[in-house]
């Protein structure tokens, strides 16, 4: 037997997990949760903190001109926020490729991050965007780069007297260029079989800085790819380093065999698909660069 709780308050959810933390369950979306053989195996409670205003917000702190987002702001939400598609076009894009409407109306940010699957589409682009996991409890709050959240596949350092309450992301200066890509079993409402997340900082002479390359469901937990990172890095993009960039992610790719796809494919697809996001975004810098004709009077 299993209790249900809704609580709207966040104090009251941190007092909750306080008193009771190895036992509960927390509910936000529950598109994870509900789809497992034995979803409540081992809780006492199932605590709903999908009413938490507190974890829905989507705003920019203007302490240290962060954005920060609610754990509890569902993938359309955030795939679709004016602040969201201004700073992180990056997480916007990868938001719109979470599963099908019904998810992403259902499925939250924190939610796809508290799963800790290395398939989560959120969790590369997070990754790219130097994005910070704040975890609150009674008393304390503590923040960590999201890549050092995950500890493993389902695992992560959350105790269970914390919340993942929000997501911080750094302000990006100058122009910013990005792109998440996805392989999985057909075109949408998928999950990944290899997914590559980019991002870097565009200068007018074709150069690129501030490069991050991040790989999912190719290894143990989502991985950025330093190597493929110092190809791109201060260079303009030309089919040469392409390469490079792409066997480096290919050799950074450390997959499994299991039910979606095979190792060997997964390998070889993280590659393609920088290949792929390098030369579309390559050709739209180059349109950019290329000066207008003026019109005849």
């Amino acid at each position: 037997m299993i209790d249900y709780l809704r609580l709207s308050q966040l104090d009251d959810v941190l007092e909750m997990l306080w008193a009771e933390g190895p036992g509960i369950l927390m509910l936000a979306g529950g598109t994870d949760i509900l789809v497992r053989p034995q979803p409540f195996a081992g809780a006492r409670i199932l605590l709903d903190i999908s009413r938490v205003e507190q974890l829905r917000d989507i705003a920019v702190d203007p302490a240290d001109d962060c954005l920060v987002i609610g754990a509890a702001a569902t993938h359309e939400e955030v795939a679709w926020h004016p602040q969201v598609s201004r700073r992180a076009q990056l997480l916007a894009q990868a938001c719109r490729l979470v599963g099908s409407a019904q998810i992403r109306n259902l499925g939250t940010l924190g939610g796809n991050l508290g799963n800790a699957s290395p398939a989560a589409d959120s969790v590369p682009a997070l990754a790219c965007l130097d994005a910070e996991v704040v975890l609150s409890g009674r008393n304390k709050q503590r923040r960590l780069p999201v890549l050092e959240f995950f500890t493993g596949p389902g695992s992560s350092v959350r105790q269970p007297d914390e919340v993942i309450s929000s997501l911080r992301l750094p302000r990006q200066r100058g122009r910013q260029v990005s792109f998440f890509l996805k392989a999985g079993q057909r075109r949408g409402m998928c999950c990944s079989k290899a997914s590559v997340a980019f991002r870097a900082r565009s200068h007018s002479d074709g150069r690129l800085s501030g490069v991050r390359v991040a790989l999912g469901a190719v290894a143990p937990t989502v991985v950025r790819v330093p190597e493929a990172e110092q190809v791109l890095e201060g260079r303009r993009i030309e089919p040469r380093l392409i390469d490079e960039a792409a066997a480096a992610c290919s050799r950074a790719a450390r997959p499994i065999d299991d039910i979606r796809s095979t190792a060997e494919y997964r390998k070889a697809v993280v590659g393609a698909l920088l290949t792929d996001g390098l030369f579309r975004l390559g050709d739209k810098m180059k349109q950019r660069r290329r000066p207008r004709r003026r019109r005849p009077r």
